[in-house]
């Protein structure tokens, strides 16, 4: 149920509302903020709550990374302000009368905080706009339900960790019949939400389950995802297991993918992907000649953790290359449906993804196309993508996409040299925090033939 302030002063005044959370999400994807009295916010927090700065320069371990200009010690960590954006105000379906709201990174002078990455995709939205341009998106989201508790995993060292199920039953009504009793509490807690979930399936691997969200603007599709994820995570620690969204999280395990659609409706609200012929339109070979020509620059967005890499090989209905066809599974862009209907799925994106910034990533890099003319000069494959090298490379590793991001000039033209230095910088240390640790592979295989 999406509230106002006067909704939510009625329902505080009842005791049906007596908690606020002011959320905002961090570089990693994940939501950070307070919770508050439902008093306090209505009295003095629904104008902004101080927030410290660690929260957009901490890396995935919440480790107080150096290199970054907004933020860190020779800074002094300063605040910035969470100013809630109302129209998000929300039930927190999960927990007894408690709300959410999300809320805009603002400077203590109040402009944006130009690193935040809600802050990144309304930039986008407005170079959007200005081309009479709506974008509308669907997260399609899929993760492993583990038998684990956090201190089970501790206890095990992160090591042997069982999931769900063991046997495979991909697509069954058996299996989302076994699961049913996370999922039906998932469904109407987002449904109290304003979170329509269109559906749940089992998905390829054991203990994996696949939600598709209903799609909305971007800045709403955003919420929903985070709010599916939240939900998920929390649901299951109340039910005494974990749910991960790690990209690949067993190697003899299917990844876990965020499949992110895309359309653009025009002014008059017609679909900008389809002409009047119903074929596709000039606009949506431009925007896909620059998703496939600048996909590279913006990869660190689409696959951020060192961890993403490992579910982008071949023949897992992960893509392998930068290239596009018309509803076939084995490229990296998918162009499926028809009118209103008529779509981009990009597939390149694990679950892992901070959403804000692969909605972002994508609308720099297709309306680069559009506004730059660009000819879609690569034939939509048909058949099996793996087995023909057509389309770009996709880069190897986190390292090296940070790296094309960090050089890129339509990075820096799309987002500007601050967000280009902070996202880069983000990259490099997180690929360096995993370059140096041991593993327990390594152990496995050295230990006792060296």
């Amino acid at each position: 149920m999406t509230l106002t302030l006067d909704s939510l002063r009625q329902k505080a005044q009842s005791g049906e509302i007596d908690t606020v959370i002011v959320a905002d999400v961090d570089m990693q994807g994940r939501l950070y903020g307070k919770r508050l009295t439902a008093t306090q916010f209505l009295a003095e927090g629904h104008k902004g709550v101080g927030t410290c700065s660690v929260v957009l320069g901490w890396g995935q371990d919440h480790s107080l990374d150096p290199g970054y200009g907004f933020t860190g010690w020779d800074l002094g960590y300063p605040d910035f302000m969470s100013v809630p954006d109302l129209s998000s105000l929300r039930l927190y379906g999960w927990f007894p009368r408690t709300a959410i709201v999300f809320a805009d990174a603002r400077t203590i002078a109040g402009a944006p905080v130009a690193v935040a990455p809600r802050v990144i995709l309304k930039q986008q939205l407005e170079r959007a706009s200005r081309l009479g341009l709506t974008p509308y998106f669907a997260s399609e989201l899929e993760f492993f339900l583990l038998k684990e508790t956090a201190d089970s995993a501790h206890a095990k060292g992160f090591v042997n960790l069982l999931p769900r199920h063991q046997a495979m039953h991909p697509e069954t009504v058996m299996r989302t019949s076994e699961d049913e009793d996370f999922a039906q509490p998932l469904r109407a807690a987002l449904q109290i939400s304003d979170v329509p979930v269109e559906l749940v399936k089992a998905e390829y691997s054991p203990g994996q389950i696949e939600v598709n969200l209903r799609y909305a603007p971007a800045l709403e599709a955003v919420q929903r995802h985070l709010l599916l994820k939240a939900a998920a995570k929390e649901i299951a620690l109340q039910k005494g297991q974990i749910a991960t969204f790690m990209a690949k999280w067993r190697s003899d395990l299917g990844g876990s993918s965020c499949h992110t659609h895309m359309s653009l409706c025009r002014a008059d609200g017609g679909s900008a992907f389809e002409d009047a012929r119903g074929e596709p339109s000039d606009t949506l070979k431009a925007f896909l000649a620059g998703m496939l020509r600048y996909g590279r620059d913006f990869f660190l967005l689409f696959a951020p953790t060192t961890n993403s890499y490992k579910r982008l090989i071949p023949n897992t209905f992960a893509p392998a290359r930068l290239n596009w066809g018309i509803d076939n599974r084995t490229v990296a862009v998918r162009v499926i449906g028809k009118g209103p209907a008529r779509r981009i799925e990009n597939r390149i994106p694990g679950a892992d993804v901070n959403p804000c910034l692969v909605y972002a990533g994508m609308l720099a890099a297709g309306l680069a196309g559009i506004e730059n003319k660009r000819r879609l000069d690569q034939p939509a494959l048909t058949g099996n993508a793996y087995a023909v090298q057509e389309g770009g490379a996709i880069p190897e590793s986190l390292g090296e996409a940070a790296s094309l991001f960090a050089k890129s000039d339509i990075v820096r033209a799309a987002f500007g040299a601050e967000v280009q230095a902070h996202y880069a910088n983000f990259g490099r240390q997180t690929d360096a925090a995993l370059a140096a640790q041991v593993s327990d592979v390594e152990r496995r295989l050295l230990l006792l033939d060296i």
